[in-house]
């Protein structure tokens, strides 16, 4: 899944998360989650859509 520099899908790529990636989410905006990689350190937004909401981890 694509990390992005905003909270939308037409927003600049800023990083990847791997399937079974976990992730720190900062904060929240509609469907869309500002995270943290934890390991890869990258911060951006992610979709909310591809999430598993209880772990915070990539589905895709």
């Amino acid at each position: 899944m694509t990390i992005r520099s905003k909270a939308s899908s037409k927003s600049t790529a800023v990083g990847i998360l791997y399937r079974g990636h976990k992730f720190t989410v900062h904060k929240t905006r509609g469907n869309w989650h500002y995270i943290t990689d934890t390991a890869t350190g990258e911060r951006g937004w992610v979709s909310g859509t591809y999430v598993y909401r209880q772990v915070y981890m990539c589905l895709d």
